[in-house]
Order: C-alpha cells, then sequence, then structure tokens
C-alpha cells in the first residue's frame, strides 16, 4: 500500500465513479494514455504533484503511470474531493497526501511530503513546492536530482519569476500558453466560478452588482460570465491596458476603493496576495457576499476580517458570516479558497481534457530533453501547444459536425 494521509480509504468506489465519468468525456488524454502506455516516456521516474486531488486530475494521473511513472500528489485547501483521493490510493497506488478541510498550514506539510517521496520530477500549482526547494534547507539538496518540472498557474509563474531564486532544472510554465489562458482560463474558470458561486449560495446574480477584482484571462471569463447572467459588472485591475480593455468591453470600470460601496458580491481573481486589504472592509455595505477564485485564499486578508469581527457564524456549507461589532455583516464563501472547486467541481471536464494534456506532453518533454531546455521558467513548446490545440479542434469541432 502506498503511503497515504487522506481522510476516508472507504469512499474509493465513490471516487472510482466520478473518474469513469471524467474519463468518458476527456478524449485527448484517452487517445494520449495509450501512446504513452506503449512508449512508458516516465519510466523509473518519480514524480511529485501539487495540483487539485479531484476527478479529471484523476485521469490524468492514470495516463502518466501508464506512461511509467510514479506518483505522489497533494491538493490545495478546500478543492480535494476526498473519494477521489481514495480512489487514487485503493485502484492506483498513488501516494495521496490531502483532505478536502484541510488548511492552509496542513496543504505545506503535505506539499513536504510529496517531497519527502524524492520525485525527480514536479508539477506545481501555486509555486508551493518551488518554494520549499528554494526556500527550506531540508529540500535544496533535492534540487540536484530533479530534472525538470511544470508549473500550473498565473501565481506560481509570478513567485517563480519574482520571488524564488534560480533553479538549476527548467520549469515550464503551463499558463504561459494562449491555449490554457483562452480555452481553460477564459471559459473554464469563467464558467466554473460563476458555477461554484451558484451552488454555494443559492442566489440569483442578475441584478446584482459585482465587483471583480482583477481581469486577466481568468476575470474575463468570470465578468462575461456574470454578465451574461445580469449581473452589473464592474472591473478593478492596476494595468490600464486591461482597465482600458474592459472598459472596450463594456464593463464599467474605477479604483478599488471608490467602487467597492455599491458591491453585493465582491471577487478577487488577481493570482497575487492583498487584493482585498483591511482598509477595504470599511468601505463595503453591510450584506456583502466576499469571494476568491485566485489560487489563494491570501487574496482577500481574512485574518484582519476575522479579528474585527465579533461573532462567526456558518449558516450553510461554505457560507460563513462574520459580523462586526457595528451590526455590519460580511458573507464570506468557502473561507476563502478558490471557489470553482471548493464550491463546485471545478473547471468542466473538456476543458481540462485539453488543459491536463498540455501537462502531460510538458512533462514528456521533461523526461525526455530536459537537458535540452534552458535551466529557467519557461513556455511550452510551441509544438506540444498546438498538437494539443489540433487534438482539441479534432474532438470538439469536426467530430460534433460529422
Amino acid at each position: 500500500m502506498s503511503g497515504r494521509k487522506i481522510k476516508d480509504l472507504s469512499l474509493h468506489a465513490s471516487g472510482k465513479d466520478r473518474v469513469d465519468w471524467a474519463r468518458q468525456n476527456m478524449p485527448i488524454l484517452r487517445a494520449l494514455k495509450q501512446r504513452l502506455s506503449v512508449e512508458r516516456p516516465f519510466e523509473g521516474h518519480k514524480i511529485g504533484i501539487c495540483l487539485h486531488v479531484e476527478a479529471k486530475t484523476g485521469v490524468w494521473l492514470e495516463t502518466l503511470i501508464a506512461g511509467g511513472a510514479s506518483i505522489a500528489i497533494t491538493g490545495s485547501p478546500g478543492s480535494t474531493q476526498d473519494d477521489t483521493a481514495a480512489y487514487l490510493v485503493k485502484e492506483l497506488g498513488v501516494e495521496v497526501f490531502a483532505w478536502r478541510s484541510e488548511t492552509f498550514d496542513d496543504h505545506m506539510e503535505n506539499a513536504k511530503r510529496v517531497l519527502d517521496t524524492m520525485p525527480t520530477i514536479i508539477a506545481d500549482n501555486g509555486g508551493d513546492l518551488h518554494h520549499l526547494l528554494g526556500k527550506d534547507d531540508k529540500y535544496k539538496s533535492l534540487c540536484d536530482s530533479i530534472i525538470g518540472a511544470t508549473e500550473e498557474t498565473t501565481t506560481g509563474a509570478n513567485r517563480l519569476r519574482e520571488e524564488l531564486p534560480s533553479f538549476a532544472f527548467p520549469t515550464i510554465i503551463i499558463n504561459d500558453t494562449m491555449a490554457k489562458r483562452i480555452v481553460e482560463n477564459r471559459y473554464g474558470v469563467g464558467i466554473s466560478v460563476v458555477d461554484g458561486i451558484m451552488r454555494t449560495t443559492n442566489i440569483m446574480l442578475g441584478g446584482k452588482t459585482v465587483v471583480v477584482i482583477g481581469y486577466g484571462y481568468c476575470g474575463q471569463g468570470v465578468a462575461q460570465r456574470l454578465r451574461g447572467l445580469g449581473a452589473h459588472v464592474t472591473v478593478v485591475d492596476t494595468e490600464p491596458l486591461t482597465q482600458l480593455e474592459a472598459h472596450l468591453e463594456g464593463f464599467r470600470t474605477g479604483v478599488l476603493e471608490d467602487v467597492l460601496g455599491d458591491a453585493d458580491i465582491v471577487i478577487t481573481v488577481t493570482g497575487r496576495n492583498a487584493a482585498i486589504q483591511k482598509q477595504h472592509f470599511d468601505l463595503m455595505k453591510d450584506g456583502v457576499v466576499l469571494c476568491n477564485a485566485g489560487q489563494n485564499s491570501s487574496e482577500i486578508d481574512i485574518g484582519s476580517l476575522r479579528e474585527m469581527a465579533v461573532h462567526e457564524h456558518t449558516l450553510r456549507p461554505k457560507i460563513e458570516q462574520l459580523t462586526l461589532d457595528s451590526g455590519k455583516k460580511f458573507f464570506l464563501l468557502a473561507q476563502g479558497n478558490l471557489i470553482n472547486l471548493a464550491g463546485g467541481d471545478g473547471n468542466p471536464i473538456e476543458v481540462m481534457d485539453l488543459g491536463l494534456a498540455l501537462q502531460a506532453l510538458s512533462l514528456e518533454c521533461i523526461a525526455l530533453s530536459a537537458d535540452t531546455l534552458n535551466n529557467e521558467p519557461q513556455c511550452v513548446p510551441h509544438d506540444i501547444e498546438q498538437a494539443t490545440l489540433k487534438a482539441a479542434l479534432q474532438e470538439w469541432v469536426d467530430k460534433s459536425h460529422a
């Protein structure tokens, strides 16, 4: 039995059903699995992974295992499907360190457990594995045996390029591709964030005033989907070009401090810490809904809000009411964890079929030719992105017209 730290192994049958359904709708990975099972490019490699432990990820792990990989994985706070984690352990022999209710501190301990398995390749999400490799003396020596890595997110890419030291191996940034930015971020995240909010709250979004903080590709998708449901959307961004783009798309734009007072719902989608700070809470009205759609709950200064609150009460799963001494109420969704996974099932299956195929092919590139890549953060090779897009076109467009 593989190493594990999960909620309940007996949940594996339900997890199998989840993964079986996802697999039915992931033809790109199914085809890739057939090839990798013959060529076995990951033979002899341990892949250490930090990515959401849910059904679509399970199909991706099946693909990597077919290619010869052994795997250890952790997820992120609030996003783990406990039954999927059990399936991965019970049926695939994956070393899983994740559970749905884990805190951020739990998550970082689980990231350490992944690195303790001595991976030779890592697939990161938010830069947490890279952070430990660069900042924790216990793991710095592991860099000598790691041949390469991938990073999924904007948050992780920013950390690699702005905060973390250089590494003696290449890291392929999946989010640098236009395929991920447009297909997964704009369309997938846009849909799944709105779905997560509606599942969590059961409120009507039409007529609500919503402030979306961050107008990158994810923020664009969120704003567009909210507008499609009749919400009155205001976009806040620090970049002049993205502000102008939002304006030309017909969104109201403004400075954060000037627009918060009207908001019924505030959503962060920045990929950075402290988009909402302590002083901003005073500007918000009674009954505002706070929601994060970025990688980490730290996009909202939740600690300060809890310090300000004199009463906290869970009204329904994933909705906390925090009341100030003045009587003003804030409603925090999913403890600030990314709402599309903490409140729903994440991006649509077909979208992640493309995104996780990009991951699988990038990992194959590292396994076979890491020594030909520069030891720095870099985009997915052009031929890999094009091959993935062509596979998606064939499955989504050509076959729909057949």
